[in-house]
């Protein structure tokens, strides 16, 4: 493994376990951070053991090291160290510098990192660990916006007001994404959210599309409204590995205890990366004359291609010790404008067999959710939320049985969780989700359902 990712997390966990007060109280008038002429170190360790009754083998690349929810190779019982239950691990800096007239410069750099495995958060290394091999003997994988680069968090500049707003350009996380995960119960948790494990939500349909290169992002908060709009520069390869352009418009009203947001968001040329490569294909890419012929087996995944676009209502009541959420996305898959051919390159620099035909008519896919944060004790939380995932039959002659993946179908998963907080910087946490498959979404699932129960530790400096 590159030296430089246990480098990455050596350093997270050094950092972590450094007295944050002195280091600080001498070096900065912040009072309770990493911060030294103005740009500030901040990271989280988030790290457990985790059980699935039906689950998959460890993995040092998928960003929680196991598979938490339900997936198709999800298997047999299985008890691991896992990272990333409640939150991303993560080390990183940012600053805010003042530029005069009430304006003030902005940056941000970070990366995911496993605890677990002392490894950087690679999604798509996960899945393609896995080409060749039976579905029942595969690890646990994912595809994930976070393939192994440098910085696989965010990496951005701007400029920001409190009068006009903030914008800022590069690397970033999107509006829905932003907003899915605020108005989710359990904030995008990967071991008990399944809008966090699963990424689509955030993701405009597709996971790697939670964060996006190449992007110019404004948002703005003025009285009750706030919102903002972007936009990706998806066919500037030199500004964007992502192919394809993007945008999104976030538009909020918040009014005493009562918060809601709608999000508009469309993304061309969107790659998903379901699985891994069969054996045949994986012979292919050895096979002179075959399409795929000289790719390489370690750093070639299939992909489907497709146009999404998607509308998301999302609200939030604060009651004091509860708060309750409730959202609802609706998210169009057609196939794209503008086919990709084979031997594309997607996010960390891995190449796609693509699929431009994957929808004989558009796909909906529609995720709902509620639940509740209720503060027992001012250092104790309690979790619940339940998530549902709704597709329609959009095979060329309607079905709604698992016999295809283009039936119609659901998905069904529950949440209980207790976070018990010792002060501002560390915090203890359990909880349980069980989640099951019906009819086309479970088409090709070795098992219908699971029961996944996580402990962990949180660690935020």
């Amino acid at each position: 493994m590159p030296k430089t990712r246990y480098a990455i997390s050596a350093l997270a966990v050094a950092c972590a376990l450094a007295s944050t007060a002195s280091w600080a109280g001498t070096q900065s008038d912040t009072a309770d951070n990493l911060t030294m002429y103005g740009i500030t170190l901040y990271g989280t360790i988030d790290v457990g053991v985790s059980y699935q009754s039906h689950g998959s083998a460890f993995s040092d690349a998928a960003a929680t090291n196991v598979n938490n929810f339900l997936i198709k190779a999800s298997n047999k019982p299985n008890t691991s160290l896992a990272s990333n239950g409640m939150s991303i691990s993560t080390i990183g800096i940012k600053g805010r510098e003042p530029l005069g007239a009430g304006w003030w410069g902005v940056f941000q750099f970070d990366t995911g990192f496993l605890p677990a495995s002392m490894t950087l958060i690679d999604g798509t290394r996960s899945i393609a660990s896995n080409n060749g091999v039976a579905l029942a003997d595969q690890k646990s994988y994912g595809d994930s916006t976070r393939a192994g680069q440098a910085f696989n968090g965010r990496a951005f500049v701007g400029v920001e007001s409190p009068h006009y707003g903030a914008l800022t350009f590069g690397r970033q996380s999107t509006l829905l994404n932003d907003e899915v995960c605020k108005y989710d119960p359990l904030s995008c948790s990967l071991a008990f959210s399944y809008v966090g494990f699963f990424g689509a939500t955030a993701g405009t349909g597709d996971t790697e599309d939670r964060l996006l290169d190449g992007t110019l992002k404004y948002t703005l908060t003025d009285g009750l409204f706030h919102g903002g709009a972007m936009y990706q520069f998806g066919n500037a390869r030199k500004l964007s590995s992502s192919r394809g352009t993007a945008y999104q418009v976030d538009l909020g009203i918040t009014q005493g205890p009562w918060s809601v947001d709608g999000v508009l968001a469309h993304k061309d040329d969107a790659i998903s990366v379901g699985g891994s490569l069969t054996a045949a294909q994986v012979a292919a890419l050895t096979t002179p004359g075959s399409s795929t012929y000289g790719l390489p087996v370690d750093k070639t995944l299939p992909g489907t291609v497709s146009d999404n676009t998607s509308y998301t209502f999302l609200g939030e009541y604060d009651a004091g010790r509860p708060k309750f959420f409730a959202a609802y996305e609706h998210i169009r898959y057609a196939n794209p404008t503008t086919p990709l051919p084979i031997g594309s390159q997607t996010i960390g620099g891995y190449f796609i067999v693509p699929s431009n035909s994957a929808f004989p008519r558009p796909k909906v896919l529609e995720v709902a959710w509620v639940g509740m944060r209720y503060a027992l004790t001012p250092s104790l939380d309690f979790f619940a939320a339940y998530y549902r995932a709704m597709q329609n039959s959009y095979a060329k002659v309607s079905c709604s049985n698992s016999s295809s993946p283009q039936c119609s179908g659901h998905y069904d998963a529950l949440s209980l969780v207790l976070d018990q907080h010792f002060g501002r910087h560390f915090d203890v946490y359990g909880g349980v989700q069980w989640s099951r498959v019906y009819d086309g979404m479970g088409s090709g699932y070795l098992q219908s359902g699971s029961f996944d129960p996580t402990i962990g530790v949180r660690i935020v400096f």
